[in-house]
């Protein structure tokens, strides 16, 4: 039975069929379908690519026995699926059963035969998104290089449009987590009891995970007049000793990893469903405050019958992080005669929605910028900004918040605002940094601080104004010298108290370059926990000095990755880098 031959009709068939997909799982079955009716063959398989674990995992199948495959991972280099990982070059193999390359403990496993199959590799603006098979030809011929051309066809759309959907996907999550957040800061502004809070926390988890069941239970509570626990569809059989010894005899084994999955057909899982608390899975989150804890969040059974996946985990891992903030903040506001912080406070959870940085234009007038952030951990305390005052004058800030995760997030997004508030009302470099600072003492109650590098850019005049409070020393480059100078002022970190700042004013030439940064780029640090440092900085910069901004970003943020190796980031690392022209 021969492979059917592309037509215009048919690529346009595919292509409406492909596009026309609204969920990932339903788009890779139709490229599975699409595959077997195509090449005429028993079965195909797509593997997506597991970045993290370097492997390939069988998200769908078609025609080889699904179930017994899903979820199976094949090593990069293992196999010819491994093998097209690792060289991106596409294979046929018609003699599977004497070919050593074939990784047959998959085929052991689900006790299925191939006889012969293609493999090409799935790639989509220079990113892998993973191999399409097609797996033994039903009329028992051997597969070829036409084949594979229509093969290849297949696997450049449904990596475009894996990659498209996972992109979605991904936007998607961001923009559940941001709405439960949102809620939650929009909803405590109104909040005027504990109670309150605690049904706006169930409820907005309830919602936002569409769970059936939810449980917040406080253990530690310093003072009279907060609530212990509130729940949605638990029972209140929940409550008993027994149970919470049940769920919570082996927290230390896990509160610290961030979560527990306890399945229904696990020892633990069936004594909890004969006690009717859920019924397919449920998961747990310790509510931790300096490592301690400070109570959990119980969460079962989603509405729509399926597991807790990584999105609902790094959901619900924000969504617990915030709301033991804001418990704690509600447990200092109930302590207190006074309300006049209550606004503050509500400010700061507000800010939780801003998450992601300003997207700065490649060029506005006679400037040309790239910029880079990369967090430490999953979210993080650098930002940076721009500030138009005119068609010929703008303001850039690069800063650095003090701390790691949450609290510095938040921080960083309060001090983000503040500072763009005062950049816009002010000429002054000093007078802005001055004004910010008053502020950030005033409202942020966190005892953290803020280092930031202000510069405002006259283009008319040729002339950089900046002040700095407390950052690093930062690179301009002037051309006409071939040599680079350093920015720096006289200022303490926001924050920490009453401060003045000096300004300063330099002439620039078209072609000069201005790099700002944060310590994470020069304390980058390596197995042998040596800095990266100023130094090799300055280099790779001089090493690029005529490319434009982008390359000479992507050659620092090399060179960094180069010289960490294996070794764990320890800080965020954010870069600003300005073509002066």
């Amino acid at each position: 039975m021969p492979t059917k031959l592309l037509t215009l009709s048919l690529i346009s068939d595919i292509t409406s069929r492909i596009n026309s997909q609204e969920d990932l799982d339903t788009l890779l079955g139709e490229i599975m379908g699409i595959t077997r009716d195509v090449l005429q063959t028993e079965g195909s398989s797509l593997l997506l690519y597991d970045k993290e674990n370097d492997q390939l995992v069988f998200n769908t199948t078609s025609g080889l026995k699904e179930e017994s495959l899903a979820h199976l991972t094949v090593p990069r280099g293992k196999g010819i699926a491994g093998m097209v990982l690792e060289t991106l070059k596409p294979e046929i193999v018609n003699d599977a059963a004497n070919d050593p390359r074939i990784f047959k403990a998959i085929d052991q496993k689900v006790g299925y035969v191939t006889r012969n199959l293609l493999c090409v590799p799935m790639v989509a603006q220079g990113e892998v998104q993973g191999v399409l098979e097609a797996v033994n030809s039903l009329d028992n011929r051997d597969f070829n290089h036409t084949d594979i051309k229509i093969l290849k066809y297949l696997s450049n759309l449904a990596a475009i449009a894996v990659k498209n959907r996972l992109l979605i996907d991904s936007l998607n999550l961001r923009a559940n987590e941001l709405n439960g957040l949102f809620q939650i800061s929009q909803a405590l502004a109104n909040i005027q009891s504990s109670d309150e809070f605690m049904d706006l926390a169930v409820k907005t988890i309830s919602e936002v995970l569409q769970v059936d069941r939810v449980c917040l239970n406080f253990e530690k509570i310093e003072k009279k007049g907060l609530p212990r626990s509130k729940s949605k569809g638990f029972s209140d059989q929940i409550h008993d000793e027994d149970v919470e010894t049940l769920l919570f005899a082996d927290r230390a084994d896990w509160m610290f990893k961030g979560y527990k999955i306890i399945t229904a057909n696990s020892p633990q899982g069936i004594q909890l469903t004969h006690k009717g608390l859920f019924q397919h899975s449920m998961i747990l989150f310790p509510i931790l405050k300096n490592k301690e804890w400070l109570g959990s969040l119980v969460v079962s059974d989603k509405t729509s019958r399926t597991r807790f996946d990584e999105m609902d985990i790094r959901i619900l891992r924000t969504l617990t992080n915030q709301v033991g903030e804001a418990y704690t903040a509600l447990q200092v506001k109930i302590q207190s005669e006074r309300l006049k912080n209550i606004d503050r406070d509500m400010q700061v959870a507000a800010m939780i929605q801003k998450h992601s940085l300003p997207i700065i234009p490649k060029q506005y007038s006679l400037l040309e910028f790239d910029t880079y952030y990369q967090a430490s951990r999953e979210i993080g305390g650098d930002f940076y900004d721009m500030v138009v005052h005119g068609k010929d004058e703008v303001s850039v800030i690069i800063a650095d918040v003090s701390g790691k995760g949450t609290p510095a997030a938040l921080f960083m997004e309060f001090s983000k605002t503040v500072l763009q508030q005062e950049v816009s009302k002010t000429t002054s470099t000093s007078e802005a940094l001055f004004n910010a600072n008053q502020i950030l003492q005033d409202k942020s109650g966190f005892l953290m601080f803020v280092t930031a590098m202000l510069v405002r850019i006259n283009m008319t005049k040729k002339e950089l104004t900046y002040s700095s409070a407390g950052h690093n020393l930062q690179i301009i480059y002037r051309k006409k010298h071939h040599k680079i100078q350093h920015l720096s002022g006289k200022g303490q970190p926001m924050g920490i108290g009453n401060c003045e700042f000096s300004e300063h004013t330099v002439s620039y030439l078209p072609g000069d370059l201005l790099v700002l940064y944060t310590d994470g780029v020069t304390e980058a640090m390596n197995m042998k926990e040596e800095l990266f440092s100023e130094e090799r900085l300055e280099s790779v910069i001089l090493s690029h000095i005529n490319d434009p901004p982008e390359v000479i970003r992507q050659a620092i943020l090399q060179k960094v990755s180069e010289f960490v190796g294996e070794a764990e980031p320890h800080d965020d690392l954010s870069l600003f880098i300005i073509r002066l022209n």
